[in-house]
């Protein structure tokens, strides 16, 4: 299988690497042409959760110079890049698919619109990974890779099946759904309740477990979330809930990405999580204030460790 992963973040290096040190040819493509150039010069390092590092000298060039032809592109760039990659998302082979790993919802509608159907295939993920330099990242906790189209389809795409196997001998833990579309809710759940708390508090994962607080607070984010999710039609169960739980437990070091965005004064993705939710619930006629409530937040937050630099940062930590 030829194997293209379009993102420099801390999700595509993580999937990189893996896949080209478990035997599979790779070749990533990043936003920046510095950080093609670096790549190409050393490398990867992954850090493994055990503290060892490996090394992946992984082929790699700036999107600027095209996408080159390939059996499967592995989408791991935010839902706040997304735009910028569609028009050469357009030219790839029409035999190709095109796997999504963006969190929220919005991402759907785009993909959808400028490729076939059959060409589509999405995937929640909940592994853990964050980038420490454009040429070094870390592993920072386990979780499970679905995959598949995005409405219910009886027969298995062969090429997201082959990848499943391929993502499994790498050291993933893959399977493949025969329709995503609950999957991506329970995930939207999942992002809308963590991320943004982990942003405002500038904690890990994990220490939303830690306090009555959090953990009230992510309760509360859920159960809102989960209402709209069951107006359009998704049965959202107490075992939902638990799950996220467990996420935070088995991702404990993780920093959620919308905590590192916000400490790179990056644009973070809270609009297509917790902004997508409050869209949706006004859509349904549903108040959703908690949701509103962390999406200007962040916003806040946001816009002010951009414009206040590192006086900014130090207030928040």
């Amino acid at each position: 299988m030829d194997l293209v992963v379009i993102g420099g973040g801390s999700v595509g290096m993580l999937y990189a690497a893996r896949l080209l040190l478990s035997g599979q040819s790779v070749r990533l493509i990043t936003r920046t042409r510095e950080q093609a150039g670096q790549i190409r010069q050393d490398g990867i390092t992954l850090r493994q959760l055990d503290g060892t590092e490996r090394h992946a000298p992984i082929p790699s060039q700036p999107l600027e110079d095209g996408l080159p032809a390939a059996d499967l592109y592995l989408l791991a760039v935010k839902q706040t890049d997304l735009d910028s990659i569609l028009s050469a998302l357009s030219d790839i082979p029409p035999a190709a698919r095109v796997l999504a790993l963006q969190n929220g919802m919005g991402h759907f509608e785009k993909i959808t619109g400028i490729l076939a159907p059959s060409q589509c295939l999405f995937a929640s993920n909940t592994e853990g990974a964050r980038r420490i330099s454009p040429v070094f990242v870390a592993h920072t906790g386990t979780g499970l890779l679905r995959l598949g189209p995005w409405e219910e389809a009886k027969e298995r795409d062969p090429i997201g099946s082959a990848f499943v196997e391929l993502a499994n001998r790498s050291g993933f833990q893959a399977v493949y759904e025969n329709g995503m579309k609950p999957f991506a809710w329970r995930k939207l759940l999942a992002n809308a309740s963590i991320n943004p708390l982990t942003a405002l508090f500038d904690i890990p994962n994990g220490m939303l477990l830690e306090s009555p607080h959090t953990m009230h607070l992510m309760r509360e984010l859920f159960q809102e979330a989960a209402a709209v999710a069951q107006r359009y039609g998704e049965k959202i169960e107490e075992q939902d809930w638990q799950d996220i739980v467990k996420i935070c437990r088995n991702t404990s070091r993780n920093i959620s990405s919308m905590l590192q965005d916000i400490r790179r004064r990056n644009e973070t993705e809270v609009k297509a999580i917790n902004g997508y939710l409050v869209q949706k619930g006004r859509e349904a006629g549903l108040p959703t204030p908690m949701h509103e409530t962390v999406l200007r937040a962040v916003l806040l937050k946001s816009d002010m460790v951009k414009g206040k630099g590192e006086a900014a940062i130090d207030l928040f930590q």
